[in-house]
């Protein structure tokens, strides 16, 4: 009798265990959806007459395998990575950074229009962009770091011969505030403003 009871314990031991790992704390196990926003300043910047005539066209950008994941992605050890089950990205992390960088874009005024995708108009230049990398630090015992790298080219569309105009990649790092999904979000839309702000700036001098 007492055997037949100690499988369904251990069972029970075993399920717990596995529900209550994770990279982030959480209050209860079901999934929730997490978007990523980046919050421009609102005064716009004052374009010039060469950045009035670039038309600028934002590519879906794309993603390094090991980021590509819907579940927030927690580094964990120099080799280990883990992707979080029941905290996840709304869509694909690579669509709404894309969709963010046209957002702000197009409020900074350094170019004359910033295409939506599935536009008619030939654009003068096309923003390519790689996410390498993105996820949370959570290696240590503090409070895990937000990590985000992403590279960027613009092509200056000449012909038909486009040439590379400009190309950079972009590193940000911020501490979030609890081992939570929500703080470690709130990190990455502030490392998303710093790359999207020196973005904006280099792009003002290289169109």
């Amino acid at each position: 009798m007492t055997r037949a009871l100690s499988r369904p314990c251990a069972c029970v031991v075993l399920l717990m265990a596995v529900l209550c790992s994770g990279c982030v704390s959480r209050h209860s196990y079901t999934k929730r959806q997490f978007v990523l926003e980046a919050t421009r300043p609102a005064q716009p910047a004052q374009p010039t007459r060469q950045r009035r005539d670039a038309v600028l066209a934002v590519r879906g950008f794309t993603i390094d395998p090991v980021c590509d994941c819907k579940g927030l992605l927690c580094r964990k050890g120099e080799s280990e990575y883990e992707s979080d089950f029941y905290n996840e990205f709304l869509i694909a992390p690579q669509a709404l950074i894309s969709s963010q960088t046209r957002k702000w874009l197009a409020q900074s005024g350094v170019c004359q229009t910033v295409l939506e995708p599935g536009s008619l108009v030939e654009p003068t230049h096309t923003l390519e962009g790689n996410v390498l990398a993105l996820y949370g630090d959570f290696r240590g015992q503090g409070l895990p770091q937000a990590v985000m790298q992403i590279r960027v080219f613009v092509v200056a569309n000449k012909g038909s011969r486009p040439q590379i105009a400009f190309s950079r990649d972009y590193q940000a790092s911020h501490g979030a505030e609890a081992r939570t999904a929500d703080a470690l979000v709130t990190a990455w839309d502030r490392c998303l403003e710093q790359v999207l702000s020196e973005l904006e700036k280099d792009l003002s001098e290289a169109l």
